[in-house]
């Protein structure tokens, strides 16, 4: 496919039925059988238990081809599309040049990253059609701006599909949500919003039943759009769909690539932007690789624009990043109940400042330049009372793995699609910096976001940071009515955590650290940074275990903060002459290996152990990734594998 076409999914308003006349790949767990339909076989249906579950984008879409886009290359993305998946076993081209039009695949397709670079994938390669379970929220939504379908394989209308190999539109997306519905028919979502604001679709307004409600409930009613100039509701209840007015809204330059070629395929050169007070772009995804060519061009194409159109642009310089953006983000804009709209899967990060922070694809993100608004439906929650307190060694990190390993969240999937919301007394007494965790590493759990119950040390946090009184937090916080409705109400007991590992693959592999030392497994790589664990506690739990020590003669210990503040700070107690003593390495800020753009990134056959959020195959190089808390990660780079602190004591050795 043309990337002339890019943003003009296949649309014939006159066109009234769908149909298949390509073939279907079947994403197995046998890469044998993937192999046979490469080469041109068809293969019997496999049973649902074969197909492969939790495909992430970063299979879909590896950040490896991401980082060289820069929208002007034609079938890039479709070319290498699924190459990132198990091993490599797809190899590039081989689904651009097989005549696929469908994909069938099994639960929790598309977790992970925002990219939009999977849809744009798929489309170039071909594919108008997904049949799996309900593929995970943000790609979902990504799915339907970029025109591809996604059937429930259970649905009738998959089984119309399979059997007949044609379907009526109608039968096609009659199980999408009313605004959905009229996004894909329209051909795209800023098509949809332009016909919003002509008049031809009305804004919908929620049915509103007096009920108690959740934070994320109470914070979308401000912000509910019921008319060209009328905003907010009373009520809303989960499932409802509504246009909302956002906050504010960010992106980065590895996206920002997409959304300004959505704008311009819609308008041309005169592209609308509503409120460039309100936009905020960064560049840090590939500020520890800014040398190379493709992200020159990402960087100065996303300066160029925003200069353009009066938009704050953070730049690098050769210390890296001002801050990875959610840090930013964090550090000097979010406030409570607010909604805000990035164009990151990590965007969850700003919960803990009680705000409702929604990742969402770069569609989105043009969509919020253009017209101020985004579409949201209403989300429902998980409730996770926090209690006990941490036993010494443990971190909220190793709390975030033991909650992911669970097997109602890693096999139920109970957060996905759902927001995890954090409470209890528990809060006031765990550091700011830790309580960032929870809703930084909500995604993995495949949330729609996290968000935290307002607390002492949040407000400590916002005072010190943005200078917020008491009376003002008292009065922007937003709590959950005693009543409120919750998909599900968990306990979580901090005395019972113990320190953990995610085991290669998914930050959900999580298992107690205890059983992962006896194996003594050698590694080459140990890193302390991104968005996740880049904070001064972060680096002061990595300094007291260096402290008087060596990092091993066979492994690499890179350490990063994620803002220019946090570096500050780090530096004024020494944590960072600590590490430096040790033999650590500081890297400059930005995401870096945690997505595989930059040093400490895993070459093949190498074992890492991480700080960072997410392990997923190929995402933070060729090697394999562990995912630990930063003392783990420091006494493993000692060691030469992966131990605890209290293995050093013991005098393990590898």
């Amino acid at each position: 496919m043309s990337t002339e076409t890019l943003f003009q999914p296949d649309f014939e308003p006159q066109k009234e039925e769908f149909q298949l006349t390509g073939r279907i790949l079947y994403l197995t767990v046998d890469p044998d059988l993937i192999r046979q339909q490469l080469d041109g076989e068809n293969i019997p249906i496999p049973l649902a238990s074969d197909l492969a579950f939790g495909v992430s984008t970063d299979e879909l879409a590896p950040n490896r081809i991401c980082l060289q886009y820069t929208g002007h290359e034609e079938d890039l993305l479709g070319n290498n599309l699924l190459t990132g998946f198990r091993g490599g076993v797809i190899k590039s081209g081989e689904i651009l040049n097989g005549n696929f039009e469908a994909i069938v695949a099994g639960p929790s397709f598309g977790r992970g990253s925002s990219r939009y670079h999977a849809p744009i994938a798929l489309q170039e390669a071909g594919i108008k059609v997904l049949i799996t379970e309900p593929a995970e929220r943000i790609f979902s939504e990504n799915a339907v701006n970029a025109g591809i379908n996604i059937l429930h394989p259970e649905s009738e209308a998959a089984q119309i599909l399979l059997e007949e190999n044609r379907i009526p539109l109608s039968k096609l997306r009659e199980h999408l949500p009313p605004i959905s519905r009229e996004i894909i028919n329209a051909g795209s979502l800023l098509k949809y919003l332009q016909m919003l604001h002509e008049g031809k679709f009305s804004y919908p307004v929620p049915k509103q039943q007096q009920r108690p409600m959740t934070m994320a409930e109470k914070m979308i009613t401000r912000k509910v759009k019921t008319g060209s100039n009328s905003v907010g509701v009373s009520y809303v209840k989960p499932g409802d769909q509504v246009i909302a007015i956002p906050d504010m809204y960010y992106g980065y330059e590895l996206q920002t690539t997409v959304v300004r070629r959505a704008l311009t395929d819609e308008f041309g050169d005169e592209i609308p932007v509503s409120n460039p007070d309100k936009t905020i772009l960064f560049n840090d995804h590939t500020a520890l690789i800014q040398n190379t060519e493709a992200a020159q061009t990402q960087q100065k194409e996303q300066k160029v624009f925003a200069d353009q159109h009066g938009i704050i642009n953070f730049e690098n310089d050769d210390s890296g990043s001002e801050a990875i953006c959610h840090t930013k983000m964090l550090e000097d804009f979010a406030l409570p109940n607010q909604l805000i709209l990035g164009n990151d899967s990590h965007t969850c990060t700003l919960g803990a400042v009680n705000t409702l922070a929604v990742g969402k694809g770069a569609a989105d993100l043009a969509g919020a330049i253009a017209f101020d608004e985004m579409v949201i439906q209403v989300p429902e929650t998980v409730r996770v009372n926090v209690v006990g307190k941490l036993r010494s060694g443990a971190t909220i990190k190793d709390a975030v793995l033991a909650l992911g390993a669970r097997d109602d969240m890693k096999d139920g999937r109970l957060a996905s699609g759902r927001v995890l919301e954090f409470g209890g007394e528990a809060l006031n007494n765990i550091l700011f910096d830790e309580q960032i965790k929870f809703t930084n590493m909500a995604v993995e759990l495949q949330a729609f976001t996290g968000i935290l119950e307002p607390n002492i040390q949040m407000f400590q946090y916002l005072n010190e940071k943005r200078g917020m009184t008491l009376r003002e937090f008292s009065e922007q916080m937003v709590i959950s009515d005693d009543s409120a409705e919750y998909a599900s109400t968990l306990t979580l007991d901090l005395s019972t955590v113990e320190p953990m590992v995610a085991t290669p693959g998914d930050t959900q592999n999580g298992v107690k650290l205890s059983e992962i030392t006896k194996q003594k497994i050698k590694i080459q790589k140990a890193y302390i940074g991104s968005c996740t664990h880049g904070t001064p506690e972060d680096l002061r739990q990595g300094a007291e275990v260096t402290k008087g020590r060596k990092i091993c003669e066979t492994t690499k210990l890179y350490v990063q903060a994620s803002s220019q503040g946090n570096l500050q700070t780090a530096e004024e107690y020494g944590y960072i002459q600590t590490l430096l003593d040790a033999g650590a390495e500081l890297l400059p800020i930005g995401c870096g290996a945690c997505m595989n753009a930059g040093p400490g990134s895993t070459e093949e056959g190498e074992v890492g152990i991480f700080a960072t959020n997410r392990n997923y195959p190929g995402r933070t190089g060729k090697g394999e990734t562990y995912l630990s808390n930063p003392k783990v990660v420091a006494a493993s780079a000692i060691a030469g594998f992966i131990c605890g602190p209290e293995d050093l004591e013991n005098n393990y050795t590898a």
